[in-house]
């Protein structure tokens, strides 16, 4: 766990809101400068910028804290962010806005702030497109349950198995004429999704071709430009992460341990870490192992020990250490099986 060291200089915990920010200022002593709740305007960003220039500054990694601390490092302020989680298991049970800023002041010039990693806007940007690929994709998912849905629930049978496709010849042969409408509404709804999506994937496949990393990871089986841009994204830099096992644990695919004495257990993943990540090389694990190859020979050979689904997290957590090396050592995915 990375910490911030203490600071000789003026140390300011900053509590962010999306309407305003509570400043709290300590000095070298520890006692305390300025205690100052600031509005979000540009009035009131001006005077926080008085407030806390001269010293260093720490704020909790969360939506409201990214503008705050694109305006502080614009302007030339040293900021720290601190892990959200991590801060949280070692503050105190009091919980206000003025405490916490405080908390964070006094943590910060003790150098115990675990730190949390900000990603240039760039790379946040890059991570909010392959964002609005799963949003669009999980709305058309609920917008076809719904479909079929509807059909269930007015005993509906279509010969169609496929429901979606352009030509819907079952929606005027099968359907009653009152709850047709609702129908039409939902089957235009996924039209207009899946012209979102094709917009939004033609934009990931431009930006993922003009960065070398997504090239490199696009030739592993399974792994497409929507995925290899969404892990290089949340990756950000194969440097910061000291060995695979510490990738691993980022993307939440590392067992827990318990150990006692010499008695140790490994228990389920741990499921913390980059989500959206740990999701998307699981979908590029099902791919992998549908195809010839050496995850596919790992996830057979496992799947008999562990059954199926250990075995697919299995091949995620070594599709993720290859990836590491991949970017790490500048080489394309080798499949020597």
């Amino acid at each position: 766990m990375a910490t911030g060291g203490g600071f000789a200089m003026d140390s300011t915990g900053i509590d962010t809101h999306k309407e305003s920010v509570q400043v709290h200022r300590v000095d070298e002593n520890t006692n305390p400068v300025l205690r100052e709740r600031y509005s979000t305007t540009q009035q009131g960003l001006e005077k926080f910028l008085d407030g806390v220039r001269g010293s260093v500054c720490v704020l909790e990694a969360c939506t409201t804290s990214y503008p705050i601390y694109d305006f502080l490092v614009a302007n030339g302020v040293e900021v720290k962010v601190a892990h959200p989680l991590l801060l949280k298991s070692i503050s105190g049970l009091k919980k206000t806005d003025k405490v916490d800023a405080q908390r964070m002041a006094l943590m910060l010039k003790a150098g115990i702030i675990p730190l949390a990693h900000i990603p240039f806007q760039k790379v946040r940007v890059d991570r909010d497109l392959v964002r609005q690929h799963i949003s669009l994709v999980q709305q058309r998912t609920s917008e076809k349950n719904r479909v079929h849905a509807l059909l269930l629930r007015y005993r509906v049978k279509v010969g169609e198995k496929n429901l979606f496709k352009k030509k819907r010849k079952w929606l005027d042969d099968s359907v009653p004429a009152d709850i047709r409408p609702v129908l039409e509404q939902c089957l235009e709804h996924i039209d207009y999704l899946n012209r979102m999506l094709y917009l939004v994937d033609k934009r990931i496949e431009e930006k993922a071709v003009a960065i070398p990393d997504c090239v490199l990871l696009v030739s592993m089986p399974g792994v497409a430009y929507f995925s290899a841009l969404l892990i290089v994204s949340f990756i950000d830099g194969v440097g910061r992460f000291g060995s695979s096992e510490r990738l691993v644990s980022y993307a939440g695919l590392a067992p827990r341990i318990s150990q006692s004495g010499e008695k140790t257990i490994l228990g389920h993943i741990s499921k913390q870490g980059a989500g959206e990540m740990r999701w998307a090389l699981t979908q590029c694990a099902w791919v992998a192992v549908r195809q010839k190859g050496k995850f596919r020979k790992f996830y057979l050979k496992k799947k008999l020990k562990i059954g199926k689904k250990k075995a697919l997290i299995a091949v995620a957590r070594k599709m993720l250490t290859a990836m590491f090396y991949m970017l790490k050592r500048r080489e394309e995915f080798i499949d020597a099986c």
